[in-house]
């Protein structure tokens, strides 16, 4: 999710072999080559985390590896991203580069059309989402998030420049979330959910669990049930009946069989669509110009419904008609599929850790 945009340095260092399933380092200054003690380093989207001692140094043992990055964060320095952390076998070395964030104060004069509070609502609801998970979560620090509104596209943008802290109260978590991407675009000068026509975020999260006695259990399950993770498990297994999903084309009950392919790939499923030229034909259209006139074709994303328990209907399109499934349910490339119906309402709010294991 855009983490190319943070470029910063690492190398190997020391030659002590460990574990695949063991991630260690060092944190460091890039600057003045001294140890960061402090450091806050994570999995993404995991409960796996781990601060570094006086000589910057950090041990993660998962037990199991994850296809997610390694993320580090420290207090006036830019945000660290290291793809693929269980391919090194040895220690690593982070250097970690100094922020070059500035202020850019945004005044909203009297004739601009929303409020900060209208537009803090607008954001808590397409970032938290609506629903009871939703509306139940708290930001802690709601005035270092930078909210703009561009008038002539009519696109709601957020950034903040520390991660947003939020506090789930009912899925009983606090979360650290390092926004990397917030766009709403509305059919209108609006900031009602009504008139939204796409809304996407992007960004890094660290959970801690601060459930007592297992009190969230049946809480984060029913968050899981009918989740867009629950469907990707789902499809990587190829268990649709066994998880109550049915899914469909159109309004017709489609076979999952007759309309992927499940092979192995590393670590990972590859689903790939099974191409029905019959089904879902290459489109033609003139496209006209200043004097010139060309037959263009395309195909149309490869759409479908699920319904979950017989209750929760959604849609997802594949645009270019393969994903890749991981055994946590976490899939790529992320822009490939897009979410309609009830999955598509499910925003930061519903989110459980990639380390979540549901027990029926």
């Amino acid at each position: 999710m855009m983490r190319q945009l943070l470029a910063t340095l690492f190398f190997i260092v020391c030659s002590q072999t460990m574990h695949s399933q063991v991630i260690s380092g060092y944190i460091y200054d890039e600057l003045e080559n001294k140890p960061l003690e402090g450091a806050f380093v994570y999995l993404d989207g995991t409960t796996i985390n781990a601060s570094t001692d006086d000589k910057g140094h950090f041990t993660l043992n998962p037990g199991k590896t994850y296809n997610v990055p390694l993320i580090v964060t420290y207090t006036g320095f830019e945000n660290f991203i290291l793809e693929n952390p269980f391919s090194y076998t040895k220690p690593v070395k982070v250097l970690m580069r100094m922020s070059s964030i500035y202020l850019d104060e945004v005044v909203i004069n009297k004739n601009f059309p929303f409020t900060r509070r209208q537009m803090l609502n607008a954001f808590r609801e397409q970032f938290l989402g609506t629903t009871s998970a939703g509306r139940s979560c708290k930001i802690l620090n709601e005035d270092d998030i930078k909210l703009r509104y561009n008038l002539s596209t009519n696109v709601f943008t957020a950034s903040c420049a520390v991660p947003i802290r939020i506090q789930n109260k009912k899925l009983e978590y606090n979360i650290a979330f390092s926004l990397i991407d917030f766009q709403v675009a509305y059919s209108m000068q609006s900031l009602l959910s009504e008139n939204v026509r796409r809304s996407f975020y992007a960004g890094t999260t660290a959970f801690t669990d601060v459930s007592k006695e297992r009190s969230a259990d049946k809480k984060r399950k029913k968050a899981y049930l009918g989740s867009t993770v629950h469907l990707m498990k789902t499809m990587a297994s190829n268990t649709w009946a066994q998880e109550k999903f049915r899914l469909y084309e159109g309004s017709w009950q489609a076979d999952p069989n007759q309309c992927f392919t499940i092979t192995d790939t590393l670590d990972v499923k590859k689903i790939t669509v099974i191409t029905d030229t019959t089904k879902t034909p290459a489109i033609s259209f003139n496209q006209i110009g200043t004097g010139n006139s060309k037959t263009v074709k395309f195909k149309k994303p490869d759409k479908y419904s699920v319904l979950y328990d017989g209750k929760e209907q959604s849609s997802f399109e594949l645009s270019n008609g393969r994903i890749y499934i991981d055994k946590n349910g976490l899939f790529t490339p992320i822009q490939e599929i897009t979410f309609g119906g009830y999955m598509s309402g499910l925003k930061a709010g519903d989110l459980l850790p990639a380390d979540y294991i549901y027990e029926p």
